[in-house]
């Protein structure tokens, strides 16, 4: 689709690197430890984890962004398992590997076609593990979306003038979520459906799945988790 070949272009505009998501990863990283990056993108943070010594997996259902993390990762010289694939076949994948941590961020995790299917994937995250790993994740707050009828998310504005408006549509059981990417060479629209996973929701399957402890949080900073003031809903499980 055209929108998604602009979106990969731009990608790293939008989402600019920042220190605070990489010291989140990082901290749940043994030394020289493996990582599973789902949903990846353009490949920011696992290329900057391959530049300190650790073991880098990751995948992406947008061929565009793994041209591009394949391509950044060569500049930078480092070596990483970048792969065109959907998150529901890891199992498959990576049938006789584990890791130290498998990270899902940027809200990539309710793409996922409702509960059967959730359960499905953070099963298949959950055996793929080592022993005392961690999976973890970032999604939107559904909660405060639900509970405020919350119908837009702020546009981001990159440096280079490039804007992304994000507009929610609320249906029954799913969220229509609108994007427009707004560049100088034009402007270009995409719809998907979500799935709005609320915190109650997805500590039931990571409890349910295996994870022992379950920690919520309102930022990558590590804030409280506030379900009706929190914008993201970060989350750490751990075996």
């Amino acid at each position: 689709m055209k929108f998604y070949q602009e979106f990969s272009r731009y990608y790293d505009f939008i989402f600019p690197f920042k220190e605070v998501k990489l010291n989140f990863l990082q901290e749940k990283l043994p030394a020289k430890g493996r990582l599973l990056d789902l949903a990846t993108g353009t490949g920011t943070y696992p290329i900057a984890l391959a530049g300190q010594g650790y073991q880098i997996s990751a995948i992406d259902l947008s061929e565009q962004m793994i041209n591009i993390a394949n391509k950044k990762a060569e500049q930078e010289g480092v070596n990483i398992d970048f792969q065109n694939a959907d998150m529901k076949e890891i199992d498959q994948l990576y049938s006789n590997e584990d890791f130290d941590l498998i990270s899902c961020i940027g809200n990539s995790l309710v793409h996922l076609d409702g509960i059967k299917e959730l359960t499905e994937v953070i099963t298949k995250i959950y055996s793929l593990l080592k022993e005392e790993g961690t999976f973890a994740l970032q999604i939107v707050n559904y909660d405060r979306i639900l509970a405020k009828n919350i119908t837009e998310l702020p546009t981001i504005e990159a440096e280079n003038g490039v804007k992304l408006t994000r507009k929610y549509e609320l249906q029954e059981g799913r969220v229509e979520f609108k994007t427009t990417l707004k560049t100088d060479e034009g402007e270009f629209n995409n719809s998907v459906l979500l799935y709005p996973l609320t915190s109650d929701k997805l500590k039931e399957i990571l409890f349910e799945v295996g994870f022992e402890e379950v920690r919520l949080y309102g930022s990558f900073q590590l804030d409280d988790y506030k379900p009706l003031e929190s914008f993201p809903l970060v989350v750490r499980a751990e075996k």
